[in-house]
């Protein structure tokens, strides 16, 4: 692992909140850059996370906050085409953004 190409990572992450910015975000978040799309329960069992976690950070991540404060607009969440009674979570052009920044680290 290149340990300075992780430092440069996180550093993206840190301009966003440089002092608040927990680790499981950026695992969510970067678990959806590399999917394109997933459900709750698909980001729950590849990060072991339990249901309130990922709700809590795909709002924190997305444009409002669930405590009514703007979020970081970095993640969408849409009605599922295939299965309406489900919700899949992906990258907003904001995270397209900071996708492709990342990837030229």
């Amino acid at each position: 692992m290149d340990l300075d190409r992780l430092e440069s990572c996180l550093a993206a992450f840190a301009v966003l909140s440089p002092t608040a910015f927990p680790v499981h975000h950026a695992q969510v978040f970067l678990f959806l850059a590399q999917r394109g799309s997933a459900t709750y329960a698909e980001i729950e069992e590849a990060l072991n996370l339990n249901n309130s976690s990922v709700s809590r950070t795909v709002h924190a991540l997305g444009h409002t906050h669930r405590k009514g404060h703007p979020g970081y607009g970095l993640l969408e969440v849409m009605r599922d085409p295939g299965e309406g009674r489900r919700h899949l979570v992906r990258l907003t052009a904001k995270g397209q953004a900071l996708r492709r920044q990342l990837e030229a680290l």
